[in-house]
């Protein structure tokens, strides 16, 4: 059995692409401004997501939403705590003509 999810795609074109959307079994809601199908295959979906990136339409998926992100981490590729250790106080010796 194959999981079904949502699929939408907008963007600033998707509005020549309607008659695609249309043959699809897209809908198009007004107050989000996307056209979106309900209950499609995860199959079906990689086909649109490779049609979308090929024209240039934003699209979001529901088994792909990020909840949280953690935009600090993102910019440390996870390696934060490696390279925000802290920094161990060096002894430096003193010159022996002024001890």
């Amino acid at each position: 059995m194959t999981k079904k999810i949502s699929f939408s795609a907008f963007g600033r074109d998707s509005y020549y692409h309607r008659e695609w959307f249309r043959k699809n079994g897209f809908k198009f809601d007004r107050s989000s401004k996307k056209w979106t199908v309900y209950e499609m295959p995860i199959e079906l979906a990689e086909e649109f997501a490779s049609y979308c990136r090929k024209y240039g339409l934003t699209f979001e998926r529901s088994d792909r939403v990020i909840t949280e992100f953690d935009y600090a981490d993102y910019l440390w590729e996870g390696q934060r705590d490696n390279f925000m250790k802290k920094h161990e106080d060096q002894v430096i010796p003193q010159p022996k003509n002024k001890i």
